[in-house]
């Protein structure tokens, strides 16, 4: 099982999706159809019978909604089996509906036709350019017979003894699944205590039993308010969430589970709290049909055998992959989610990082202490991030960076477009450039030939690769660093005026107690080299100087973390890392060591920056400090003398 703060490795991953090939899955609920019809309002012939303009239907698109996503979010796994439970109407729609789900090898022996009171659900949604209109919803007053409930439940019961696990849906606000029939839905469970039992639901939530639960937050609190909607502007944060699981399921039998997107999900059983983090998506997201791929992952991973925290994790992970397909309620595969668990992302305590009301500090000291549970005194290799951790002779590189990848992506168009849609780029470059700080910049370069191509500015021939936007980000900060070096070489400036407060004094206390240092840094390897040793402290790091190399194969922080690990096999708390962007953090969280976030002020040189302090919490820092002025302190706390 996964411990507070623990990523899944990639091997756990594997061995669990091995298993979906021999699972049979069902799904039960609200089978609904998506239709997205785009109009032209200015072509259309004027009606004889009205006088008015028809629209023209430019292009039609239809997809599987409701459960019925859930089951193609299944599909995509590659299970053994689907089954559809539901029903239609004798309707053009559900012959659609049927033949969509038997296209992608679904069961559908389960969906009952019934001929009168009855219209397929769809949810057609009509578009006037990028405005979608008001909905037109199908199925609204269906009235389900008793006849059509009895075949349904019956040819359910025959086939659930053949299943591994059945998840129920509620989508519509008047059910398929309806408060009636909830009852027989719960004897269901009764009879099949074997089997794998999720309900995803809308309304209704206390009424189940005996069912893995997994609803979103805003449902729950909705249901704690005795509230149709929530406002806009209302938050939802964790306390709230946990008063109301506490309140309302503090007797129920079976684990309940609250997404919270970004923010990952609760898992909550009889009393005890379990946060299982969300996962870092970098660049634009669309939430539409995570909810569907997380359960589908999660319901498929309890039924391999899955403890329900793992089995969480795999589901966020496949949300994750959703969420960066655009305008689609998409799906994750197999590979797609081991492709998330590689990169290992997370986004830890997001409520602590947010506000730092909640920040909890070594006795006498400024020394945040997140994770008061790291193992200490064991610390043997120590790791330090270069830029913005130890040196600050690069401080102001974002902005340099911005203005490169502004000027990349707008091309001629740099000086004349719009306000608008400057702002608009540019708050998506700084979210860039903020997710990726510490990576290597040939990376962050890889990224920016990708939103070059997005927003289409500049045509195909003129989009330079990777390694030529690096070559003009470098030349511009180069200018800069060169012109540092030379107020250092003429007197003008000192050594300390480029190194973050007391951090050269701290690095050199763990020299002298013996243990094994590096430095790392995104930047190229020599440029890394020689401005470690023209602010004279390279010779303190006899484990080495790592830096880019031009090939990511051959370097990353990634890769080095692994290698000082298994080089020198070291348990994880023998490695502690310090640095001052999010890779370095998560990438020694994931591999069990102690991650000191710096979250320094690199032009004032100490004090802390907010900024960072959230990002590297949300990395997973075990400890957060501004600079080193208390490095004595800090020492002795990590040497577990405090």
């Amino acid at each position: 099982m996964l411990s507070t703060g623990e990523t899944m490795k990639e091997e756990n991953a594997q061995e669990i999706m091995q298993k979906f090939s021999t699972l049979k899955i069902g799904v039960l609920g609200d089978f609904a159809v998506d239709a997205y019809w785009m109009l032209e309002d200015s072509v259309g012939e004027i009606s004889v019978e009205t006088g008015k303009r028809a629209f023209v239907v430019r292009s039609q698109r239809y997809s599987l909604g409701g459960a019925g996503n859930i089951a193609t979010n299944l599909a995509a796994l590659d299970l053994g089996g689907v089954e559809a439970f539901g029903v239609i109407g004798e309707d053009l729609f559900s012959k659609l509906l049927v033949s969509r789900l038997e296209a992608l090898g679904i069961e559908t022996s389960g969906m009952i036709l019934q001929r009168e009171k009855w219209d397929t659900p769809v949810w057609a949604k009509p578009h006037l350019g990028d405005e979608e209109q008001r909905r037109l919803d199908f199925g609204f007053y269906n009235e389900l017979a008793e006849e059509t409930r009895e075949r349904l439940f019956d040819k359910l019961t025959q086939r659930l003894g053949e299943l591994d696990a059945l998840i129920v849906n509620q989508q519509l606000p008047r059910p398929l699944i309806s408060a009636s029939l909830i009852g027989k839905v719960n004897s269901l469970a009764g009879r099949f205590r074997d089997k794998v039992l999720v309900v995803d639901s809308r309304e209704n939530i206390g009424d189940y039993q005996g069912m893995i639960l997994k609803f979103n937050g805003e449902s729950l609190i909705k249901m704690r308010r005795g509230v149709e909607t929530l406002e806009a502007e209302d938050s939802i944060g964790r306390d709230e969430i946990v008063e109301a699981l506490e309140a309302l399921f503090s007797s129920y039998g079976k684990p309940v589970i609250i997404t919270r997107g970004k923010r990952g999900c609760l898992i909550y059983e009889r009393g005890r709290i379990d946060e299982v983090p969300g996962v870092m998506v970098t660049g634009p997201v669309d939430p539409v049909g995570a909810g569907d791929t997380m359960l589908a992952a999660l319901t498929a991973a309890l039924a391999a055998g899955v403890d329900i925290r793992d089995a969480a994790m795999l589901g966020n992970f496949a949300a994750s992959v959703t969420v960066s397909k655009l305008r689609q309620t998409g799906t994750a595969t197999q590979a797609e989610i081991m492709a998330r668990v590689a990169e290992g992302s997370l986004i830890y305590r997001a409520e602590l990082a947010e506000d730092p009301r909640g920040a909890r500090y070594l006795e006498g000291t400024r020394i945040e202490i997140v994770d008061p549970q790291i193992t200490r005194g064991q610390i043997r290799q120590v790791l330090f991030d270069h830029d913005g951790t130890v040196s600050t002779l690069r401080q102001g590189w974002e902005p340099i960076m911005e203005k490169v990848m502004l000027e990349s992506i707008f091309g001629p168009a740099y000086q004349t477009v719009s306000m608008a849609e400057f702002r608009k780029v540019q708050d998506r470059v700084r979210e860039f450039i903020d997710q990726t700080t510490g990576i290597q910049t040939i990376l962050q370069m890889q990224g920016l030939v990708e939103m070059v191509r997005e927003f289409g500015y500049v045509p195909e021939d003129k989009i330079l690769d990777s390694h030529g936007y690096k070559a003009v980000f470098n030349k511009e900060l180069m200018k800069m660093v060169n012109r540092r070096l030379e107020s250092l070489k003429a007197g003008e400036l000192d050594l300390e005026d480029f190194t973050v407060k007391g951090a050269v004094k701290f690095v050199r206390s763990l020299k002298d107690a013996g243990m094994r240092l590096y430095l790392a840094s995104g930047t190229d390897q020599e440029d890394t080299e020689k401005e470690a040793a023209r602010l004279d402290y390279a010779s303190l790091f006899d484990g080495g100087i790592f830096g880019s190399v031009g090939d990511i194969t051959k370097f990353s922080k990634k890769k080095l973390i692994a290698e000082i690990i298994e080089g020198h096999k070291l348990e994880g708390p023998q490695l502690c890392t310090f640095g001052d962007g999010p890779v370095e953090i998560r990438e020694t969280k994931r591999r069990g060591g102690i991650a000191v976030g710096v979250a320094s002020d690199e032009v004032r040189r100490y004090g802390l920056n907010p900024s960072k302090r959230e990002r590297l919490v949300k990395a997973g820092a075990d400890i957060i400090v501004a600079d080193f002025t208390e490095g004595a302190k800090l020492f002795d706390y990590l040497m577990g003398k405090r």
